[in-house]
Parts: structure tokens; sequence; C-alpha cells
């Protein structure tokens, strides 16, 4: 497994690290770890000498950037290897920090990435930050964001709580595995959950046809996924009660992306874990809307699982 964190001296992207130390990662995993300079991190330039020293000011400070990132990855590195021995390599990049992690997830074939993201205290909601969105929305691999205190639900801590949420696709089992990574003394108790949602077409049928014929359809199709939707459940549950955690189960109704942000607030849980599509075709799936709205206002890290190219076009 090649896992790739991206890091700053943040502390939202310290509390990444936590979690990177606080997991037994499979074996043969890598790990790279990524920062991302911008020269508008530079101090002032201030030349002297007339613009001809432009040059010569902007490569210092840009050197300056570029060794201080490089101690700080090695200091990074060295606190992550004493807790984990894993092949871990340093990689100093120069853009736009989206676009710098997307080349890297392609150039070395990631499967997972991890970047902290923050909240921004004065409002209820937490808020992605643009690099974070970009990243969610563009890599083809998993992605771990990750809020403050994530790190409690490997470290042991008996609060803490994950919430898995699924929509009854086959991408619910790769959730499930992912979950397993998760494991601790004691166990996080997990809560699965299904959402049932009306299908958005039934508004249209509904004007071709009488409201009673619509009522009735419609009643008969809320019925048929509930009833899908508790077979998932079980069905689920029982996987991940094989990886000895204690388990409850929740169905609802509503929209799915403001029902999994109400239990997971609810519940409070310190992390949600939701599935997308990853290949169809060997190409990769554009990310969803539901899975969006969930990682944008959740209270909590959201792990996204996206299956491999291998297991999405099985």
């Amino acid at each position: 497994m090649k896992i790739l964190v991206a890091v700053d001296p943040s502390q939202h992207s310290q509390e990444a690290v936590r979690f990177v130390k606080s997991v037994e990662w499979p074996k043969k995993s890598e790990l790279f770890l990524m920062h991302v300079i911008e020269m508008k991190d530079a101090p002032p330039l201030l030349p002297s000498g007339g613009p001809s020293n432009w040059d010569r000011v902007i490569s210092q400070a840009r050197g300056k950037l570029f060794t201080e990132a490089k101690t700080f990855l090695d200091r990074t590195k060295q606190e992550i290897f004493e807790e984990r021995h894993l092949p871990i390599q340093s990689l100093v990049m120069e853009g736009l920090p989206g676009a710098e992690i997307l080349q890297v997830v392609e150039d070395y074939k990631i499967d997972l990435v991890i970047i902290g993201t923050r909240g921004l205290s004065n409002v209820k909601r937490f808020l992605l930050g643009s690099t974070s969105d970009w990243v969610m929305r563009e890599a083809p691999c998993s992605v771990l964001l990750v809020r403050e205190k994530l790190s409690q639900v490997t470290m042991g801590k008996t609060s803490a709580k994950i919430l898995l949420a699924t929509d009854g696709s086959s991408v619910a089992m790769s959730t499930v595995q992912r979950l397993g990574l998760l494991r601790c003394t004691p166990p996080p108790k997990v809560t699965v959950a299904h959402v049932v949602g009306k299908p958005a077409y039934l508004e249209g049928w509904y004007w071709g046809k009488g409201k009673a014929e619509f009522q009735q359809l419609a009643q008969h199709m809320l019925e048929k996924a509930e009833k899908d939707g508790a077979s998932h459940l079980e069905e689920i549950s029982h996987a991940v009660k094989k990886l000895d955690m204690k388990v409850e189960t929740v169905l609802t109704k509503g929209d799915p992306a403001e029902e999994i942000v109400k239990i997971a607030e609810r519940s409070k849980a310190k992390l949600i874990l939701v599935g997308s599509k990853g290949f169809m075709g060997g190409k990769p799936v554009p990310l969803g809307g539901v899975v969006r709205k969930i990682a944008r206002y959740a209270p909590c890290s959201v792990f996204l699982v996206r299956p491999g190219r291998t297991e999405s076009d099985a």
C-alpha cells in the first residue's frame, strides 16, 4: 500500500501525522511525505542594487524555502519512523498544492492520500479548504481528510466512534476493508448507517400520471428501498463484526448527505467512512454530490474510500 501524507507545520496537518504514527499499516506499505512550497510564503523581497538583482534575490528566497521544507520533512520522517518502521520518502515540490499532490498521486501510483483540513471556529459547520476539496474531487484513489482528534480512534480511546455510511452499492465492502486499518484496543464503536432517499425521477413521473397512482408507486418504491436497505445493513454490520468491532445500525429516510451529517453529530463520531466508485471501464468516476456534501459539512474527519482500478472494474 502506498500512502501519501501532505504535511505542513499547521495543527491539522500535525494531527494527520499523529494518525499515521498510530496505525498498523499493511506489510510492505510505503509512505511518502510531501510538502509543497509557494513563493507567496517567502518573506518580502527587497533587492538592492536595482532590477538586475531580482533573479538572485528570488533564487535565494526559493532556496531558503526548500531548505526549511527539507528540514521539516526530515524531522517529521524521524518522528514517524520511531513509531512505524516503514520505507519513507520525502518530496518537496513547488507550485499549487492541489495540483502537485495530484501529480504525485499519478506518478507514484498512490493508494491513499492523507491531508489535513481545517475547520473555522466561528461557524457551526466546518468548511473544506480549496486544496482539500480539489484533491478529494480529482484523486483517483482513497482520500482521508483529517480534522482534529482523529488519532483518538486508533490510540485506544474508549470514546472513539466511527460512522460508516453505506448506500447499498458494491463499494461498501471496500469501505469495510479500509475500516480494518483502524483496529485498536479497545476497539472503536461503529455505527453503520443507510439513508433511503426519494428517487429524483419520481417528480417527473408525477406530472405524467395522476396523484393517486404517483402516491401508490412512491409508497411501493419506498417500502422496497427500506427492505433492501435493512438487508444491506445486516450484511455490512456482519462484515464489521468480523473485525471484532461493536456495531449498531441506523436506517433512516431523507436527504442522504444531510442525514449522515446529523447522525455524525448526534453520535459524536470522530470519523466518517464513505465509499465512492473509483474506476469504470478503466477511467476515474467523478465524485458524487452526496459524498462532497458529507465531506464539506461533516463535523469530523472523513475517509473517502475509492476502490483500486482492478477492484472497481472487476
